[in-house]
């Protein structure tokens, strides 16, 4: 993705969030919600955790397309998302600066996909920031 295309991106994210107000985290959890319903669509019911992993990196790395790589990783009882070079992460920040929300459909789709495509429970672990505005991780605690 060019710098320009990215501009955009940041630009396009900060002016929806703002604009979504009081409404944001309810369109978060919709847009959140229809990915996973599109997940399930091409990955159909995947139990087995390892294999849930492999489809979701696709559809996150080929499908939503959303960064630069992504991995997805299972370890016992947590599926870890592996971010660099989020396109989202950038209007993210530009709202930070601002002291506003911001708003990461990444997380909730998880939740959903884990739910809907694994067939398994799971909650928000943690998400970490270890580097440049882009990167992060997302963990999530799968349950039963």
């Amino acid at each position: 993705m060019s710098e320009r295309e990215r501009e955009f991106i940041k630009r396009y994210h900060h002016a929806v969030v703002k604009v979504l107000g009081d409404r944001l985290e309810n369109m978060k959890s919709r847009i959140g919600s229809l990915w996973a319903e599109e997940f399930r669509g091409k990955a159909g019911e995947v139990g087995d955790l390892g294999d849930f992993a492999a489809a979701y990196e696709r559809y996150l790395r080929d499908e939503l397309n959303f960064c630069k790589d992504v991995k997805v990783e299972v370890s016992e009882d947590e599926i870890a998302v592996e971010v660099q070079g989020c396109h989202i992460c950038f209007g993210n920040e530009e709202l930070r600066k601002e002291g506003s929300p911001t708003m990461c459909p990444i997380i909730p789709t998880g939740l959903f996909s884990i739910r809907r495509v694994a067939g398994r429970n799971a909650s928000l672990s943690q998400v970490t920031k270890p580097g440049p505005v882009g990167e992060c991780r997302i963990a999530y605690r799968v349950h039963g």
